[in-house]
């Protein structure tokens, strides 16, 4: 509603009155305006911290424990041509750490931990709010099975203990005593007393939780995190989550141990399987060893031949050094011949014997691998399993790999072997001249050193096994025993409750701004001075009074004396003429045109001036109804009809 002059001038002297300010941001204004608010928000934020509080009452901790290990790197011992490589032991190389990771998390070792710690049996504490989950030395009983119909299939027993020798199962009230027997669908079986005291617990209402094997395993293995502290560090941390810190401590313990167990177990497997072989080998070379002294002993007696000729002697020595030679080159092809019957053989290779070719060694590593990974995995997985066929063909394929390798190793050798023999023919033919018994003693001799190698050489690898074996220690070291904190991870008390507050705090201040940013009505002094220049000379409330004339001689409210500030800045804002004319308008319906015309022209009226009030409003015209008066003719009949101006003229 805007108030004009017949000038058409406003307060400033300017002809535009809608000019607009430039707004600034007035702090004290904008805590003034929104001061109101702030029992809301304080509403909001304590709505908001009480619901955080009962989000973290009815939660269940859960709190993290971590441990470390480290896996220290095995290197070979003095090297040297004839030096035993144990290739199963892994003792060569260096550990693949992501492989190391994955092997603590799988399923198998994960199925030692849960058959160490008993972790298929779960007791809880019923409470009020919620359940405790409780370590087996903590519940004031053990469940023990006496027959169980399937073990692959998990159940539940409600217990609720009624005195301290008696319980009832569920929803049955028969009261079982501790230690008795007794029979459930799922098997038989009896709940022993422990030494605990019942009233130190929430309540006596619990339950038992006896889960597959299986689902335990898999479970622990996708709960247990195993992460390597640097990038080049042999070190892994272990962490798990439980809501129960002595049965996570026990977890992440139990994992450690279970994979340094593990470790030890199969290199005393491969040390085992590697003196197995030595040893047969050994029994043979030793039959073969024992026909060829005896065919000597035979010939000397059956030949009377004991002493060499000195020109043997001479061609013996002369000899030797191609004679050794072609020993070792024999002794080699031998060795080859049964790595390729073993490898033909689909067998575990359990030593290289002394072959000394790099490539061949990484391969009969490899092919070990895969052979024990395979034995590993059949104990838990059908052969029709898709790993089990790609270990299958991965061992295919290295198999071939080693056995074309064997026979390019043995065509170098027998290469040797008969350049040796040219060499051998050569100082055959120059003792050509020898006595025949002479020749033959000496074939036999070199038959009988070819054999003594090939033993001594396979008694030095039995012994050196054997030792490797009875001082195998796991290269596994427990860094840091499992510890945990004792502030949960879950729920995060500091920053639930600093959400809430941050929560209660934006969502009423974001609907107030938004409130306010969506307003486009005028509904204080302070909007009209931030958007216009126009003079404001007074400001008019709003009135509880049933009739529209509020000024009165007498009246002396607030509304009434809101009117005569009006009246009295006028003064100074109006032009110096008798005749002022002042029009009062607004763009709609309802916004207090004909209360403010009613008594502003009373109040001027009160200070001695002559008033008129014309009613411009044709369509619903409401002064004279506001005033008491009757209705009479008005602006709209002066105008149609020929009729007297002081017939339309009302003195109140």
């Amino acid at each position: 509603m805007s108030l004009q002059f017949e000038n058409g001038l406003n307060g400033n002297g300017s002809a535009n009155g809608r000019e607009l300010k430039s707004q600034e941001f007035n702090p004290r204004e904008f805590l003034l305006k929104y001061i109101r608010f702030a029992p809301w928000v304080l509403v909001s934020v304590a709505l908001f911290l009480i619901l955080a509080y009962i989000q973290l009452r009815y939660s269940v901790p859960v709190y993290q424990v971590s441990g470390k290990l480290i896996i220290k790197k095995e290197t070979m011992g003095a090297s040297g041509k004839d030096k035993f490589d144990d290739i199963f032991m892994m003792q060569a190389g260096n550990q693949n750490m992501n492989d190391q990771i994955e092997l603590i998390k799988s399923t198998p070792i994960a199925r030692r931990v849960v058959k160490a710690l008993n972790l298929q049996t779960s007791y809880y504490n019923k409470g009020n709010i919620r359940s405790g989950l409780l370590h087996r030395r903590e519940t004031p009983f053990l469940l023990e099975i006496v027959t169980q119909y399937d073990s692959a299939k998990g159940f539940s027993l409600p217990v609720r203990i009624i005195s301290p020798n008696e319980f009832v199962l569920g929803e049955n009230n028969k009261p079982i005593a501790f230690g008795q027997v007794f029979q459930r669908p799922e098997g038989m079986f009896k709940l022993v007393r422990t030494e605990l005291d019942i009233r130190s617990f929430k309540s006596n209402e619990f339950l038992v939780s006896r889960q597959a094997e299986e689902g335990v395993a898999r479970g622990l293995a996708g709960g247990i995190k195993v992460a390597q502290v640097g990038n080049n560090s042999n070190v892994l941390s272990l962490s798990y989550e439980t809501q129960n810190t002595r049965i996570g401590k026990e977890i992440v313990d139990g994992f450690m141990n279970a994979y340094k167990d593990y470790s030890l177990e199969e290199k005393r497997e491969v040390a085992n399987n590697t003196t197995e072989f030595i040893k047969k080998q050994m029994n043979d070379v030793q039959d073969e060893l024992g026909k060829v002294e005896r065919n000597l002993q035979n010939y000397r007696e059956n030949n009377r031949t004991f002493n060499v000729q000195k020109q043997s002697d001479i061609f013996i020595s002369d000899l030797s050094e191609t004679d050794k030679e072609l020993y070792r080159q024999e002794s080699q092809v031998k060795i080859v011949d049964i790595l390729i019957k073993i490898v033909s053989n689909r067998e575990m290779v359990p030593s290289t014997l002394g072959i000394d070719e790099p490539s061949l060694v990484q391969a009969i590593t490899e092919y070990n691998k895969l052979q024990l990974q395979k034995q590993t995995s059949l104990k838990t997985t059908p052969v029709t399993n898709p790993v089990i066929i790609d270990l299958e063909t991965g061992i295919e394929k290295l198999r071939n790999d080693i056995l074309e390798n064997l026979k390019n190793v043995k065509e170098a050798y027998m290469l040797a072997v008969n350049d040796l023999k040219r060499k051998t023919n050569y100082a055959d033919a120059q003792i050509r001249s020898m006595p025949s018994k002479e020749k033959q003693l000496l074939e036999i001799t070199r038959q009988q050193k070819i054999m003594e190698e090939l033993y001594s050489f396979l008694l030095q690898k039995n012994l050196e096994t054997s030792i490797g074996s009875a001082s195998t220690i796991s290269n596994i070291r427990v860094v840091e025993p499992a510890m945990y904190s004792s502030v949960p991870i879950r729920p995060n008390r500091k920053g639930l409750y600093m959400i809430a507050v941050f929560v209660g705090l934006a969502l009423p201040m974001a609907v107030i701004f938004l409130l306010d940013y969506l307003n486009d009505k005028v509904r204080t002094r302070s909007d009209v001075q931030k958007m216009t220049h126009a003079p404001i000379l007074g400001e008019v409330g709003h009135s509880e009074e049933k009739g529209a004339l509020v000024v009165t001689r007498n009246n002396r409210k607030f509304i009434a004396e809101q009117f005569r500030i009006i009246r009295s800045n006028l003064q100074y804002i109006l032009p110096k003429t008798d005749k002022m004319v002042l029009l009062v308008t607004s763009s709609y319906s309802g916004e207090g045109k004909s209360f403010v015309s009613t008594n502003l022209g009373a109040v001027v009226a009160l200070s001695g001036r002559k008033t008129v009030i014309l009613e411009f409003d044709i369509r619903k015209p409401k002064i004279l109804k506001g005033l008491g008066l009757a209705e009479k003719k008005g602006l709209t009949n002066f105008i149609v009809s020929n009729i007297d101006i002081d017939e339309i003229i009302h003195p109140v």
